[in-house]
């Protein structure tokens, strides 16, 4: 019958977001039927965070879970879409997407905000049997606010509850008033204050105009433009559903961001777009982004998919809080972080490459065939339709240049027979020292890591090297792209070598714009300080390797070659190409 489009992002707009956008869905769920649907578009979240409905999804009622479909538009497309506008959220094109997304069997569409509330007098149950016999036609509501203070009182999961409690507060306060618009010359097609919370229409109608003005790219109006076309589509006529329903805000100004923006917000022309439109039409034949392939999910399936993913009940007994191994008292640092357990990293791994689109290219660079598997195997469970892993150090692997979305970078490291050798007799010779009281405890202890310290850094950073040599120099990584090193810390001497091998390769963008100049600044300075003392040090927990001179110079590398760290595991640094 319905399908309600709306719109936002993860990033805590306004006061109490998650808790306003689990209410408004919940509360709109309870009045739809179960052919309808909710649409929201999360538009232009970093692309390392999940969804707006996905991170709340704990608070969503299962038939909001069961309504709602999730479009996300990433930053890069964003970028290609803004034009001139200092918009973080361009809320034309979203709703656009949303509409021309939406379900063809569904006669009408509600364009409307996630933190409303639909309150529908006492005969109808739902909003289908309201709109069952409704004529043809555009419709507005005036909305009614919520202070925070009441609608932050409530249960997210009780929205029978929360619409009567809402209900009766404003009726108790005497608090319904319409704010109409005064003056003459808007008030025919726009009705009633802040139109974008309710406008309803049959979907040929949005068809017809080709959807919100996709021009208008700044702050506020659009949803008054939309509703002067409409009134011209609909032969200069704007109905009303007063007494039949209210639509209620949960008001959010309380972190004072509209108030201390106000002065700097630059607006779409209302005189141009509204006072003077009369084009019915708007866009052109791709409006709504038809010719871009957009993620789009359903909410409850992406919730029990990744709940299966991680669900297991054969350790749910509760007795024992066995580990998984014996812990590894070994003074061997760089060895133990590149010489990881591949099941275990990648379940990290895991966590980014459920945000990662399907569409995505990732590359691998690496010498570990398990690890390897481990990623092919967690993409084809996360992607099961996404373009295979490109093992760029395989047999198959091509000189061209390659242009991954995401590329990783394997540090693990297996030492030769010889080492392994070298280190056992090292191990050996101290241990007798230690039992002849030669030497102290820890002495022996220091003895060993300096030892393992140097010759494994020494072997990781030859083995590394040679891997990356052909490679890198064949890559091109575009702003927004992600670099994510496995075995690896931000505190290791490969680390600043990868930095050094990477800064030598042609960083470009798909439109051929390079950061050449930056990065051979990069690489020279690293030149100059080929004669620094090794990376030895004494007492530390981590090794030689870690909190030494060089430890305080990442962020003028990250700042050089304009790479920003995004995440840090134990194993695990992920990175993004600014």
């Amino acid at each position: 019958m319905i399908s309600i489009v709306t719109y936002g992002r993860n990033d805590n707009y306004g006061f109490n977001l998650p808790k306003r956008t689990a209410l408004g869905f919940n509360c709109l769920a309870e009045v739809l039927s179960n052919d309808d649907e909710i649409i929201f578009v999360d538009y232009n979240t970093p692309d390392h965070l999940p969804t707006l409905p996905e991170s709340i999804w704990d608070t969503l009622t299962d038939k909001a879970l069961s309504l709602i479909k999730v479009i996300r538009i990433s930053h890069d497309l964003h970028e290609k879409c803004k034009a001139d506008s200092p918009l973080p959220i361009l809320e034309n094109v979203s709703r656009n997407a949303a509409i021309t997304r939406s379900n063809p069997q569904n006669h009408w569409i509600l364009s409307t905000n996630p933190d409303v509330l639909l309150v529908l007098a006492w005969p109808w149950r739902n909003l289908a049997e309201l709109l069952k016999d409704l004529p043809d036609s555009f419709y507005e509501m005036p909305r009614f606010d919520i202070p925070e203070s009441v609608w932050s009182s409530f249960c997210r999961t009780d929205p029978a509850a929360n619409m009567a409690a809402a209900r009766d507060w404003l009726s108790s306060h005497q608090a319904a008033v319409a704010e109409t618009v005064p003056d003459w010359r808007f008030q025919k097609y726009l009705l009633f204050d802040a139109p974008g919370d309710f406008q309803l229409a049959p979907r040929n109608y949005f068809f017809r105009l080709r959807g919100f003005d996709e021009s208008m790219n700044k702050y506020l109006h659009s949803d008054s433009n939309l509703a002067k076309r409409m009134w011209l589509l609909n032969g200069g006529r704007t109905d009303h559903l007063l007494g039949k329903f209210w639509v209620l805000h949960q008001d959010h100004y309380r972190s004072g961001e509209w108030a201390k923006n106000i002065g700097t917000i630059v607006h779409n022309d209302l005189y141009e777009k509204v006072l003077h439109q009369d084009d019915i039409e708007a866009n052109d034949e791709n409006w709504g982004l038809k010719a871009v392939q957009l993620p789009v999910f359903s909410l409850c399936h992406k919730v029990q998919t990744q709940r299966i993913a991680w669900s297991d009940s054969s350790g749910s007994a509760n007795r024992d809080l066995a580990l998984t191994r014996e812990p590894d008292w070994g003074i061997q640092p760089v060895h133990r972080l590149s010489h990881y357990d591949p099941a275990i990293i990648t379940l990290y791994l895991r966590e980014h490459l459920q945000l990662t689109s399907p569409q995505s290219l990732i590359a691998y660079i690496g010498q570990s065939p398990s690890t390897l598997d481990c990623i092919r195997r967690i993409w084809g469970e996360v992607s099961p339709l996404g373009t295979p892993v490109f093992d760029l150090t395989g047999p198959t692997a091509q000189a061209d240049s390659v242009e991954p979305d995401v590329l990783l970078v394997d540090f693990y490291y297996n030492r030769s027979d010889y080492w392994e050798r070298r280190v056992r007799l090292v191990q050996e010779s101290v241990q007798r020292q230690l039992e002849k009281q030669q030497i102290s405890s820890y002495e022996a202890g220091e003895k060993i890591s300096i030892f393992t310290e140097t010759t494994d850094t020494r072997e990781w950073e030859s083995q590394m090297s040679s891997l990356w040599k052909p490679v890198l120099p064949n890559l091109r990584l575009r702003p927004g792209s992600s670099i994510i090193l496995l075995g690896c810390s931000q505190y290791v001497s490969a680390y600043a070598k990868f930095k050094e091998a990477f800064s030598k390769c042609y960083v470009g963008t798909r439109d051929g714009t390079t950061r050449r100049p930056h990065l051979r600044t990069f690489y020279q300075r690293l030149q100059r300080r080929r004669s620094s003392p090794p990376f030895t040090t004494r007492e530390n927990l981590m090794g030689s390797s870690y909190f030494t001179r060089r430890v305080s110079k990442p962020r003028e590398h990250n700042g050089t070659i304009d790479l920003q760290t995004l995440y840090v595991h134990h194993r695990l640094v992920v990175l993004r190409v600014n």
